[in-house]
């Protein structure tokens, strides 16, 4: 069978959970003798939008890269561009089925246009994005959005110059084109029955439209790495999480709980995993100041089999819709200590214990139980099986069942212009608002530039006062050398006319002796 898989990014691009499976999935299908294109979406620049080709392990790829993409998380809809591309793939290859695992980065109405192709298809919904553009309903200021009436049009981003009425209206097209998307799909999966519930509750999906199909192991070369059972005085217990370091995954929940339990406890805390956000990091850093966390960035699995652990945490604040990490702690026959939202509650049964979601304490609680006592996390130890791990192999052919059936019934195709009537009325009144905002902002470019002219004038006379200002300081700087060179001529003139004085006091006093000279030489004759 000729199959197409749809994702929102591919390894080694994107590497999360969605993108691994949708990668092991076809890997797998391909070694069942089907061929297999992955279209994923792509961050890759280009002069215009195009189509990467690639091929890994016999698995065909092709990358949508130079899409216009904005960035933060935004209540995406459509993209004719996308929409081309898609079009022109699917012509070309003409697949039997398509599998979609996400509309991200791609566009909203993918289903649609297998359908108007006459392709059966079947979509599987790892997260909650369809009621989410932050895809787990987990806010801004780390609070679990819960409600289906949610307020996404203060959550989302957006540029600058886009309306309260703009956002609301892209938010109502984004919920109609994935409504449509789900009801012209010939097959809904989920991956657990808490997923089902979930999205019953958010997004009024009806429970007997969603088939609940768990997701195959990513891992097959996972062995039990038993360290032992943990005796007084065989060292520290070791308690690790792993994932990505991101604030929605609730990593700083187990730093806080650490700080909850009693300082003298022989406990390692381990953290496997990279922080995307350097702030949340520096959060985490500091929490764990003073305790004994090995923050161990990038990691590969077999680092974990390696490191003799004990006890496995994950205390995620999101609806869990499956968790990989939860197969892997199976595998590596750790207990599992896990919040008690989402599958964890569903999938965990006897191997671990469950807190209340987002309180540190109560995960505090629980981890002094096992910290504490010994043979408790024994017997936890004994219920991690891998018997609650489907294999890839398995979910493969049950993948390939659906696939089958749906072939097999084929629905008729819609109306060509199905679903996009609505999709042309909004982007026309998109036109309409961005030529108002232009015509708004050509307004006021305009008194700006009214109002510069004004303040040009002003400049321009002030100006005129400093030059003036400058002359006469200029004239200023100059007066006290003229005054010094005056002072020192006057000085000059001064010093001359004491001479003088001086000699003329000598000529009045010799004048004035002389005739009392000559009278006293006249008195001495006559006697």
């Amino acid at each position: 069978m000729k199959i197409v898989q749809f994702v929102h990014g591919y390894p080694p691009e994107f590497i999360g959970g969605t993108e691994t499976y949708t990668q092991v999935l076809s890997q797998r299908l391909v070694g069942r003798g089907h061929a297999v294109l992955v279209v994923a979406g792509s961050g890759s620049p280009a002069p215009k939008p195009s189509v990467a080709w690639g091929e890994d392990r016999g698995v065909f790829i092709a990358r949508l890269i130079g899409l216009a993409r904005r960035k933060g998380l935004r209540p995406s809809s459509y993209d004719p561009m996308a929409d081309a591309l898609i079009r022109r793939i699917l012509g070309s290859w003409r697949p039997q089925f398509v599998h979609l695992h996400h509309w991200n980065r791609l566009t909203n109405n993918i289903v649609a246009i297998c359908r108007e192709l006459g392709i059966p298809t079947a979509v599987t919904l790892h997260d909650q994005w369809i009621a989410c553009s932050r895809y787990h309903r987990i806010r801004v200021d780390e609070v679990f959005c819960g409600e289906r009436a949610a307020p996404c049009a203060s959550c989302v981003d957006r540029d600058a110059w886009q309306s309260a009425g703009e956002i609301e209206r892209e938010l109502q097209l984004r919920e109609r084109t994935l409504r449509q998307e789900l009801e012209l799909t010939d097959r809904l999966l989920v991956p657990s029955h808490a997923q089902a519930s979930f999205l019953h509750a958010i997004a009024g999906i009806p429970p007997g439209r969603l088939e609940v199909l768990p997701l195959g192991s990513l891992r097959r070369d996972l062995k039990r790495a038993d360290r032992g059972e943990p005796r007084p005085g065989d060292g520290p217990i070791k308690v690790a999480y792993w994932g990505y370091l991101l604030p929605e995954k609730g990593v700083h929940l187990l730093l806080e709980a650490a700080r909850y339990l009693s300082k003298g406890a022989a406990v390692e805390w381990h953290l496997y995993g990279s922080a995307p956000d350097r702030a949340y990091e520096v959060r985490l850093r500091q929490l764990a100041e003073g305790m004994q966390v090995i923050f161990h960035g990038g990691y590969m699995v077999r680092d974990l089999q390696s490191a003799s652990l004990d006890l496995a945490v994950f205390p995620s604040l999101c609806c869990e819709t499956y968790s990989f990490v939860l197969d892997e702690a199976f595998q590596l026959g750790l207990p599992v200590v896990a919040s008690n939202r989402g599958a964890f509650a569903e999938r965990l049964g006897r191997a671990g214990l469950l807190f209340e979601c987002g309180d540190a304490r109560d995960l505090a609680v629980k981890l002094g139980s096992l910290l504490e006592n010994p043979m408790a996390l024994n017997r936890l130890k004994h219920d991690a099986a891998e018997g609650k791990v489907v294999s890839m192999d398995d979910h493969a052919g049950h993948v390939e069942k659906i696939y089958q059936e749906a072939v097999e019934s084929v629905a008729p195709g819609p109306d060509p212009d199905h679903g996009y009537r609505e999709i042309i009325v909004h982007q026309q009144q998109q036109i309409t608002d961005r030529e108002r905002e232009i015509e708004r902002l050509l307004t006021c470019i305009e008194d700006l530039e009214h109002a510069m002219t004004g303040v040009q004038y002003a400049m321009a006379e002030v100006q005129r006062e400093l030059d003036a200002v400058e002359d006469r300081l200029v004239e200023l700087e100059a007066e006290p050398a003229r005054l010094v060179q005056m002072v020192a001529t006057l000085e000059e003139e001064r010093e001359w006319w004491r001479k003088q004085t001086k000699r003329l006091e000598e000529d009045l006093d010799r004048l004035t002796r002389a005739p009392l000279h000559q009278l006293h030489l006249l008195l001495s004759r006559l006697k």
